[in-house]
C-alpha cells in the first residue's frame, strides 16, 4: 500500500496525532531506539464505541526512509468498554536506516464502521554507532604530526587518510564513510566553514581482509574547498563509520593532523603554483 493521506479525513474529526515517548519538538528519536524500539503514545480517540460486543480497530503504519510503500505493523481490536491504548513499541527493525520516518494510525469504530486517520507525523532516525574502531592515521604527516609544504604527496595533489587493519571487523561489501573537517587551530577547535567532507567506500575483499588496512584519498579536486583554507597553525580531523546492510556497526576514534602551509621565512602559503599558490 503506497503512503497516502487519502484516508486522513473521515466523517468525523481528524484523529489526534500520535507522539513518541521522550521525543521533543525536534522530532529526533533517541539513538537507542534503533536497538530497543520507539514507544508510541496514542490517546483515547474521540467517541469510542459503546455498544456491547463491538470493538474499535486500531492500525498503525510506518513509512521508512527511502521507501514508497508504508508498512502496517500494528493491528489490534479494542473491545467495549474501550480503554486508552497502552504504550505501543515500534520494533527496532523499522529503525535501521538514518533519515525521516513517518507514522500514522487509523481507528475504525465498531459502532459505525467509520474510519478516522491521524495526520502523518515525521521523526528523524539518527543512529549513533558505538566508538569501537581505531583512529585513522595520516601516512604523509611528519613525526610531529604535521602536513606541510614538504609533504609527499603534495597537499594540493592528494591527502591520504589511512584506516588501520582490524582483523575480523570488516567484510567485503561493507560501506565505510570518512568524515573530514578543517580547523583554524592546531587542536581541532574553531571549525572552518565549508571544509567538511564525507567520502564513502564500498569495501572490496582485498580491502576488508588486508593486513595493512586501506586508504581514503582526498584527490586534487578536493584541495580548493577542503584543504586550502588551512594555512598556518591549522588542523583537520577525520573519523570513519562502518555500515553493514545499512546498519552502523561502529565509529572510529578521532584522528587529528596539524596543517601548516607556510614555508619558514615566507609569508605566503605554498600551493599548486609554488609559494604564491595559497
Amino acid at each position: 500500500m503506497a503512503w497516502s493521506d487519502k484516508n486522513s479525513r473521515s466523517s468525523g474529526v481528524l484523529a489526534v496525532p500520535l507522539t513518541v515517548e521522550g521525543v521533543g519538538t525536534s522530532g529526533m528519536l533517541p539513538p537507542e531506539a534503533a536497538v530497543v524500539g520507539a514507544k508510541l503514545l496514542i490517546p483515547l480517540w474521540v467517541d469510542p464505541s459503546t455498544q456491547p460486543g463491538n470493538s474499535d480497530l486500531l492500525e498503525i503504519w510506518v513509512l521508512q526512509p527511502g521507501d514508497q510503500e508504508e508498512v502496517l505493523f500494528y493491528s489490534t481490536y479494542f473491545p467495549v468498554p474501550v480503554q486508552t491504548p497502552p504504550v505501543i513499541t515500534l520494533p527496532p527493525q523499522y529503525l535501521q536506516r538514518d533519515g525521516i520516518i513517518r507514522l500514522k494510525y487509523r481507528v475504525t469504530a465498531g459502532d459505525t464502521g467509520n474510519p478516522d486517520t491521524s495526520i502523518p507525523q515525521s521523526f528523524t532516525v539518527n543512529r549513533a554507532p558505538p566508538e569501537n574502531l581505531e583512529a585513522p592515521t595520516f601516512p604523509s604527516a611528519t613525526l610531529w604530526g604535521y602536513l606541510n609544504c614538504d609533504s609527499q604527496p603534495k597537499l594540493w595533489e592528494r591527502v591520504v587518510v589511512h584506516v588501520p587493519a582490524q582483523p575480523g571487523r570488516f567484510e567485503m561489501g561493507d560501506n565505510c564513510a570518512l568524515d573530514w573537517e578543517g580547523f583554524n587551530s592546531l587542536n581541532g577547535t574553531a571549525p572552518i566553514a565549508d571544509t567538511s567532507l564525507r567520502l564513502t567506500k564500498l569495501l572490496t575483499q582485498e580491502e576488508a581482509s588486508s593486513g595493512q588496512g586501506f586508504d581514503f584519498v582526498l584527490e586534487s579536486d578536493k584541495y580548493e574547498q577542503h584543504i586550502k583554507p588551512m594555512e598556518r597553525n591549522a588542523s583537520a580531523t577525520a573519523t570513519y563509520t562502518l555500515y553493514r546492510n545499512g546498519v552502523g556497526l561502529g565509529k572510529s576514534a578521532l584522528g587529528l593532523v596539524k596543517i601548516d602551509r607556510i614555508i619558514p621565512g615566507q609569508t605566503v602559503p605554498c600551493g599548486p603554483s609554488g609559494v604564491s599558490g595559497g
